[in-house]
């Protein structure tokens, strides 16, 4: 059974977080309660929030991100590898020139 998106009414996941259209989050929010309790400062200046204060952010797309990642290096080899079968008899005949030219300095 999936779960509606409360920002834009699309089903998600049973088990999301967070919402793949909209990227609002899927969870129910808790109720805020008043601190009554005094914090230590820190020597930080007062205009900045420690980490503590901060909210995590959402690790989202990351499965994605890798697939796109992998999907472009295997293309750029691909494309490397046709042009290195391609023109192999020029690169070999270059590449023993090269080394024939540095044994000849190297014996004189």
């Amino acid at each position: 059974m999936s779960t509606i998106c409360p920002n834009c009414s699309r089903p998600q996941r049973k088990d999301a977080k967070y919402c793949g259209f909209c990227g609002a989050s899927l969870t129910p929010a808790a109720p805020v309660k008043p601190v009554t309790t005094t914090v230590k400062q820190d020597k930080a200046s007062p205009g900045q929030v420690s980490a503590q204060q901060k909210p995590p952010k959402p690790k989202r797309f990351t499965t994605s991100q890798k697939v796109t990642y992998g999907a472009i290096i295997l293309l750029f080899l691909l494309i490397f590898m046709s042009v290195i079968c391609r023109y192999w008899s020029e690169i070999a005949q270059s590449l023993v020139q090269m080394l024939f030219s540095i044994y000849l300095r190297l014996a004189l």
